[in-house]
């Protein structure tokens, strides 16, 4: 659901080196990534933590391996489109058993955290990671949350879209006949909802948002809007978002890092002097 703040974030001039993990679902990050001309690496897990070993000196290099491909922006799209062979998938719908959203996130970050100085976590506040910090409590990395600018952690990703949880909560109560909020990407699922729609079709609700945060990978979000707006019978409205906290969320992890490594080297020279 962040896949277009997460693309806009990837395209900072500080990331030297971008490896994408393969699958099936980074086909639209990859999409997105590419238009942008933004170079990247697209390889399994496995090949990534090797990438990283070689540039720390803790293996020899070697040669490249047929598991990864190289993008630049003047390659051809169709050149690195790879079959997924081992993705995992998850269900759209986790209301009914969140552990399996739970188990996998936990088991993302504790593969990411054996060579990551930081993890910067594109999830927040549902059932199955509310205590996701105190869980992962002896990570070996940092975790880094999405966050606004009280430093609360945002509860979605509408709160995201539209600049915080005081935003959202604002517009809930301003217009409370809203009945669904769409971004770019929770537009691309708008059938997938119509089980949820059907029971509110003939409810109080008649409104339909759409937040728009000013980034353009998503040529087509107009379209679905329109389109999921004529099914339900509801009326669309335009709100204004914008991608400031994802890309304030990136800034403090990317800090909070250079800060642990300061720290770490002052300490390194504290032993060293004693």
């Amino acid at each position: 659901m962040l896949e277009d703040e997460l693309t806009s974030i990837l395209l900072d001039d500080e990331i030297k080196q971008l490896v994408v993990t393969d699958g099936e679902e980074a086909q639209g990050l990859s999409r997105k990534l590419r238009s942008q001309n933004r170079p990247f690496l697209l390889t399994d897990f496995e090949e990534g933590y090797d990438l990283v070993k070689r540039h720390r000196g803790e293996i020899k290099p070697a040669e490249p391996s047929a598991k990864s491909t190289a993008f630049q922006p003047t390659a051809s799209p169709a050149s690195h489109r790879r079959p997924c062979c081992s993705c995992r998938r998850l269900p759209l719908r986790l209301r009914v058993d969140r552990s399996p959203l739970q188990q996998e996130v936990y088991y993302q970050i504790e593969r990411a955290a054996n060579f990551s100085d930081g993890v910067l976590l594109l999830y927040r506040v549902c059932d199955a990671l509310w205590n996701l910090k105190n869980d992962l409590n002896g990570c070996k990395c940092p975790l880094f949350l999405l966050a606004d600018d009280d430093e609360a952690t945002v509860d979605d990703c509408i709160a995201l879209a539209l600049g915080g949880n005081k935003a959202y909560a604002k517009v809930l109560t301003n217009d409370n006949g809203i009945t669904l909020f769409l971004t770019p990407m929770v537009a691309v699922q708008w059938k997938n909802l119509r089980e949820d729609l059907v029971l509110m079709k003939h409810a109080r609700f008649k409104k339909l948002a759409k937040v728009d945060i000013g980034l353009s990978y998503k040529p087509d979000f107009d379209a679905n809007v329109e389109k999921c707006a004529k099914c339900f019978s509801l009326q669309p409205v335009l709100l204004g978002g914008n991608a400031n906290l994802i890309q304030q969320s990136h800034e403090r992890a990317k800090n909070g890092v250079r800060k642990k490594d300061i720290i770490l080297h002052k300490h390194e020279f504290d032993l060293w002097g004693s």
